[in-house]
């Protein structure tokens, strides 16, 4: 799952729109918007920032890897 899925389904289970996140945040609702769609690119700040507001820490684990059969 990538960060705007996860965002979005945080979103949603909170209850709020991304007009709400960009209130949090301080952010424009079009650069919130933007970001979730894809068509702007989330940086180091935006997703603390995101995090933040959300209630939701960010953490680079491995990746499972499948063993081979």
């Amino acid at each position: 799952m990538n960060i705007s899925n996860r965002i979005k389904h945080v979103l949603i289970d909170q209850n709020l729109t991304p007009s709400d996140l960009a209130r949090k945040t301080g952010y424009t609702p079009q650069y919130i918007i933007d970001v979730l769609k894809g068509n702007r690119r989330w940086n180091e700040t935006t997703i603390e920032k995101a995090c933040d507001a959300l209630g939701l820490e960010f953490e680079l684990v491995p990746k499972k890897v499948e063993s081979e059969v």
